[in-house]
């Protein structure tokens, strides 16, 4: 019986220590390299945060560990902004490079890079980056295209993500719902923060714009025939000595501040490389997709050009292309159209009430019969835009004249064909 009350007694106490709370062991420490759990890493490396309006921070935070010895610190376009695993904060409108850095108290360090993108509300006035980037030069005519731009008055260009270090405020000399003329005053080269102001002097963020004062080529170079006159156009090109196109090396040349024009060399269908030297031998610059580079792909076509513009077209506005000049076509030859998109508002465009965005391309005769049906240009439709040449199109070209080109919101620069 003794025993037995030992046992009980030795099993009661086991009982009460299993209930008793212990402290938890805590794994991490100071000299663990920082991993960062949340946000994942995605298949690309890369992560996208959101700034659904200007006065809402994004909802998204950082898990990182070891979460005790960790500081976590976020960067905007390379600018610290903030410190923290909430980015509990807003920005101006527009989409930046984003980089969570994780730091130790020993100074280990990881990161996740991405995008950061502050959504502007629908009402206010927006302009996003061109593919190719915002590239402008002091002294000439520039434009921001974008949104809601008629209540702009004027706007700030500063070196800061948040727009505290102003540079510069530039008054537009014109003002659309869609568009913005202005000339930038002299300033250095550089990246600049474009913050939008209404009469009333609030900021909305509007991305960023490249100042260059270098030399710089901004069309024309894209295509050239060789043994024609070929004419660059861009900005302080006066000092331009040499163009070379390959290996071959252009040093008779006409230069101006806007453009240099010189015989095109031979050169087989095809890409080709073209560069630019000022006399003093520094680099010009080609405006690209890819931003500004010092040596830009060219093309040599087997076309043959049949109408240069450029010329808008907004329905009565046409282009028109006689059949004597289409007699060079063979039947089963591809015509290509080179056109632009016009912004809405541009002076291509009628005034009045029956203003409308929208852009369209319309083939026909000069008596108005259809080659083909009209279409909507998008983004997707291929420039130079292209048809086959058919013996029915020859037949009513041949009988109504001339061929047309009309349509809306479009300027045409040239036609082509390639047998």
């Amino acid at each position: 019986m003794k025993a037995k009350n030992i046992l009980l007694i030795a099993a009661l106490a086991f009982s009460f220590m299993a209930c008793e709370k212990q402290e938890p062991f805590d794994t991490q420490s100071p000299d663990d390299a920082p991993l960062i759990l949340i946000p994942y890493e995605s298949t690309d490396g890369t992560v996208t945060f959101t700034q659904s309006n200007p006065d809402t921070p994004a909802a998204d935070s950082v898990v990182v560990t070891p979460s005790a010895y960790t500081t976590v610190n976020w960067y905007l376009d390379g600018q610290h902004v903030f410190t923290g695993t909430k980015l509990n904060k807003c920005f101006p409108s527009g989409q930046y490079a984003l980089v969570i850095e994780a730091v130790t108290q020993a100074g280990k360090k990881t990161s996740r890079t991405g995008i950061f993108v502050a959504k502007p509300y629908s009402t206010d006035p927006y302009s996003a980056t061109p593919a190719g980037g915002r590239h402008m030069v002091p002294g000439i005519t520039a434009a921001i295209d974008g949104v809601n731009l008629s209540i702009v008055k004027e706007f700030d260009l500063t070196k800061d993500v948040e727009g505290q270090h102003l540079v510069q405020t530039v008054v537009p000399s014109s003002a659309t719902d869609t568009r913005l003329e202005f000339v930038l005053p002299e300033m250095e080269d550089g990246a600049y923060y474009v913050f939008l102001k209404d009469e009333a002097g609030k900021r909305y963020g509007a991305n960023v714009l490249n100042v260059h004062n270098s030399s710089v080529v901004l069309s024309g170079f894209e295509v050239f025939v060789p043994g024609e006159e070929w004419t660059i156009s861009g900005v302080k090109l006066e000092n331009v000595a040499s163009v070379k196109i390959d290996e071959t090396v252009i040093t008779e040349l006409t230069a101006t501040a806007t453009s240099v024009t010189f015989i095109a060399p031979a050169a087989e269908p095809g890409n080709h490389t073209i560069s630019m030297k000022n006399a003093d031998g520094s680099d010009v610059f080609f405006t690209t997709a890819e931003g500004l580079v010092a040596e830009a792909t060219t093309f040599v076509s087997a076309e043959t050009t049949i109408w240069t513009g450029p010329e808008y077209i907004v329905w009565a506005e046409r282009v028109r292309v006689e059949n004597t000049v289409m007699a060079q076509v063979p039947v089963g030859g591809t015509i290509f159209i080179y056109y632009e998109k016009l912004p809405a508002g541009h002076e291509g465009y009628y005034d009045g009430a029956e203003y409308k965005e929208y852009w369209k391309l319309k083939v026909m005769t000069a008596w108005w019969t259809d080659l083909f049906p009209e279409f909507d240009v998008t983004d997707a439709t291929p420039n130079p835009y292209s048809f086959v040449y058919t013996d029915d199109m020859k037949a009513l070209i041949d009988e109504q004249n001339a061929l047309l080109i009309a349509g809306w919101g479009l300027q045409i620069n040239k036609i082509t064909f390639q047998e």
